[in-house]
């Protein structure tokens, strides 16, 4: 899977591979690297690459995320591939204007917090998914109605594979 991340107004594009045992193959800015990475605990990454160790405190926030390292903390915006396609056709998805709700990375879905009907907010969760020993509940970017429920609880996903699918609110002029 693939991300634009920004961190203090730099972008780096970054690609990610597992290779299992929670080692990763991770192309960043076209140059390969190999870590090892682990959640110790919800929020608190530690990797290893090249035989250093770092620990990262990475937290969600309205804007993206906060990353702490080494005391210093940076603001972070991170935007998969979907987002991007769909930021460079004019933001369809977003507003209201229809949505697919997916995961950038393989995982087990713990919960679906919705049903197909329901309607949803901006920031409404969606789908719990356990990914890399830690659940990230994912939420819809503007308001919609909850189309097609593609999952259910307990069944592993792949990285990029339609959860839920919702549709645009029908306008009430």
């Amino acid at each position: 899977m693939a991300w634009d991340i920004t961190i203090g107004g730099t972008t780096r594009s970054v690609e990610l591979k597992e290779l299992g045992d929670g080692k990763y193959a991770v192309t960043l800015d076209g140059e390969p690297v190999e870590v090892d990475a682990h959640f110790v605990e919800p929020g608190v990454l530690h990797l290893i690459r090249d035989g250093e160790a770092f620990e990262v405190d990475v937290r969600k926030t309205d804007k993206g995320r906060d990353v702490t390292l080494y005391g210093t903390v940076y603001e972070a915006t991170v935007i998969d591939e979907r987002r991007k396609a769909l930021a460079a056709l004019g933001g369809a998805g977003a507003g209201g204007g229809g949505e697919v709700i997916s995961t950038s990375m393989p995982g087990k879905v713990v919960t679906v917090l919705v049903a197909e009907g329901d309607v949803v907010e901006a920031g409404h969760g969606i789908v719990v998914v356990e990914a890399m020993k830690m659940e990230n509940e994912l939420k819809c970017s503007g308001p919609g109605v909850v189309r097609t429920v593609h999952v259910a609880a307990g069944e592993a996903v792949e990285g990029g594979a339609p959860l839920v699918t919702l549709a645009a609110l029908e306008s009430e002029a």
